[in-house]
């Protein structure tokens, strides 16, 4: 059995200063002709990058993105280390956990090595960063920001609450980071007082302007306007 860091296979990770080198760096196979297979799992609602490393041609063979709680699986690939990379001064929990094989002669080796595989895993709703909770109160006919994103991220929406207290007509659109180039969701047409929701399924509602983007409304009157906005901050890349 191979547990990563030690005993427990779980360990607490701080990044460091520096985010082009790795916050840890675990061993694990002493020479080619031993096969790791196992998995590693981000046990934080943050992204972590995590590079795999081989033996002579084969160092660095793979990077890759794990996701809030996201496992990468790897069957019968001689894996020297595995290198961590967390954001400056964020702290994340991670889990890694495998056997190592040795082949016992070249035939044995071709065939491990022909069962090899690498897969990803995400048995969790794909949380991201952390949920995001606005609240926008409008009492005049007016365009105002729902939600901005940040520079290197873009907003995947699951619902949209809209309470108004009268008469209003309000429209729902995305835009980039200079309200320009305004793709519109919907229009809510309301008589008197009254509540609407957009509820958008799992796979999410993103901006199509992605990163800097922002979520905006227009209101046709001054009759109080509530709305709710519930999503996610979704990381470049993804």
């Amino acid at each position: 059995m191979w547990n990563f860091s030690g005993s427990g296979g779980t360990e607490v990770i701080t990044g460091i200063a520096n985010e082009n080198l790795p916050s840890h760096t675990e061993n694990i196979g002493y020479n080619e002709k031993v096969l790791f297979s196992g998995e590693f799992t981000n046990l934080s609602r943050t992204l972590v990058h995590i590079t795999l490393t081989g033996f002579g041609s084969a160092q660095n063979f793979h990077r890759h993105d794990l996701r809030a709680y996201e496992s990468f699986v790897v069957k019968n690939v001689p894996l020297s280390s595995v290198s961590i990379y967390v954001n400056a001064g964020e702290q994340i929990g991670f889990h890694g956990m495998g056997t190592l094989v040795e082949a016992e002669d070249e035939d044995e080796y071709a065939i491990m090595l022909a069962k090899s595989s690498m897969n990803e895993a995400l048995p969790n709703s794909p949380v991201f960063d952390t949920d995001d909770y606005a609240r926008v109160t409008q009492a005049a006919a007016a365009t105002v920001d729902l939600f901005t994103s940040g520079t290197n991220e873009d907003f995947a929406l699951y619902k949209l609450t809209a309470s108004v207290a009268g008469a209003n007509i309000i429209d729902i659109f995305w835009t980039d980071s200079a309200n320009a180039n305004v793709e519109f969701i919907g229009q809510l047409n309301f008589a008197s007082s009254g509540t609407f929701v957009y509820d958008f399924p799992e796979g999410m509602l993103r901006n199509p302007n992605r990163q800097g983007g922002k979520l905006r409304m227009t209101t046709s009157t001054a009759a109080q306007a509530v709305i709710d906005v519930i999503g996610h901050d979704v990381h470049a890349g993804q």
